[in-house]
């Protein structure tokens, strides 16, 4: 049996899944023997690489994550010699409450 399935997207895992789910449905034994995307050739071991490809929008969030994650650090380091002096301030506040609390 043959099957040809064209894709209109560039999100291939999203849009092989429903064929994947058929096969397992109706127990259908084929497979691709090839695949063309961007105008390369991808044959039958190649095309588990486009299966596992990432969605656009999972790159996008690595991207961001990636780009997001020094300026989270340097904000937590901007904000840790501000941080320890309110914690003294709160330590210093406590002795003075204890010492007068007990006289």
């Amino acid at each position: 049996m043959n099957a040809w399935l064209f894709v209109h997207t560039e999100e291939i895992p999203e849009a092989i899944k429903p064929y994947r789910d058929f096969q397992k449905e109706k127990k259908v034994e084929n497979d691709f023997t090839g695949a063309v995307f961007e105008g390369k050739f991808y044959g039958p071991g190649d095309f588990k690489q486009l299966e596992t490809m990432p969605s656009r929008a999972e790159i996008y969030a690595k991207i961001l994550g990636a780009l997001q994650s020094p300026a989270i650090g340097l904000v937590g380091t901007l904000q840790a010699p501000a941080r320890d002096v309110v914690m003294v301030l709160k330590a210093y506040v406590q002795k003075l409450e204890d010492e007068s609390g007990g006289q």
